[in-house]
């Protein structure tokens, strides 16, 4: 049987601010820098997810690119594009705010 990889490459912007609390201002931007805004601070990332597989005989397929693309859609991008994860994602969501 032969084995191939298929690759989906996505692009999103998120935004986020790293702040520690006991620090002072002065503190916390001297670390962060521009990433401690009040505001927060953007990012743009790329998304590359492989796929290793066996290929369909029939089809040539390893997976259907449209099931990928859904999949990222639906566990990656709805929850991370254009949003501010420090707010909007519950996953990074911080005990100490």
């Amino acid at each position: 049987m032969a084995i191939g990889y298929i690759t989906r490459i996505e692009r999103f912007s998120s935004a986020h601010r790293l702040n520690v609390p006991q620090l002072s201002k002065e503190e916390n931007f001297e670390i962060f820098g521009k990433c401690n805004h009040i505001n927060g601070h953007g990012h743009n990332y790329t998304l590359k997810v492989t796929v290793k597989g066996t290929i369909n005989p029939v089809t040539g397929m390893i997976v259907n690119i449209s099931d990928l693309k859904a999949w990222i859609k639906e566990d990656v991008m709805q929850h991370l594009d254009h949003k501010n994860i420090d707010l909007d994602v519950e996953y990074f969501h911080s005990k100490a705010r």
